[in-house]
């Protein structure tokens, strides 16, 4: 049975975004004397929050981070997405096609999901269903985003479908008991499914995997 309410992860799923973030946080991770390169950064941090990646430096580097360390990382990342933030293949063709109620939920901080959704032109097919970690206080994996997501877009969690790209994302929906299709990208099929997820290798399939058609 097709689903009455699609939720979207943002980075990953909706945008190209996860590389370039990561590459950013591992160029930025050498001024703390932590080497790790763009692949290791992604597995470390992809689909986590910008307090994690806090965390996770002061734990790597065993020092407090400069002050202005966050800001920066912000800012660099803003400008590699301003110039090579690109939308997920077929995703454009996807949300165009969808007759359904669509949703963003994402642990990003709102200001970075507007800007990657505008800078990628998707920002119109949400008309401001925009949901984020900030607004209900808990970050993925707890399921809270994806049933305040939900809530607000008036489903109950077993008419909603969520799809994917990180492990703490998809924990996130099978804790909500929403169905939870994984792209494989950043995690491997094997490592989606044993997580919870539907995995899929492209956004073309998922018009026939949701029984959209």
């Amino acid at each position: 049975m097709a689903p009455k309410c699609i939720i979207f992860d943002c980075d990953g799923t909706l945008v190209d975004s996860e590389y370039l973030t990561n590459s950013v946080i591992a160029q930025m991770a050498g001024e703390l004397g932590v080497e790790m390169t763009a692949e290791e950064a992604t597995t470390i941090f992809g689909g986590k929050t910008l307090d994690a990646v806090i965390y996770g430096m002061k734990e790597r580097s065993g020092k407090e981070l400069p002050s202005e360390w966050l800001p920066r990382l912000i800012k660099k990342v803003s400008d590699a997405y301003k110039k090579d933030l690109r939308p997920m293949e077929g995703i454009d063709r996807l949300l165009k096609s969808t007759s359904i109620p669509i949703c963003v939920a994402s642990n990003g901080q709102p200001k970075h999901v507007e800007g990657s959704l505008t800078v990628t032109n998707l920002i119109n097919y949400f008309k401001g269903n925009i949901f984020t970690a900030s607004e209900v206080g808990i970050p993925k994996p707890a399921p809270d985003l994806f049933l305040y997501a939900a809530e607000k877009m008036k489903f109950k969690p077993e008419e909603c479908v969520v799809i994917e790209d990180s492990i703490a994302g998809v924990t996130a929906a099978v804790r909500a008991n929403i169905k939870v299709y994984g792209l494989i990208k950043m995690c491997s099929a094997e490592e989606l499914k044993k997580a919870g997820a539907i995995p899929f290798s492209s956004m073309t399939e998922l018009p026939d995997l949701l029984g959209l058609k």
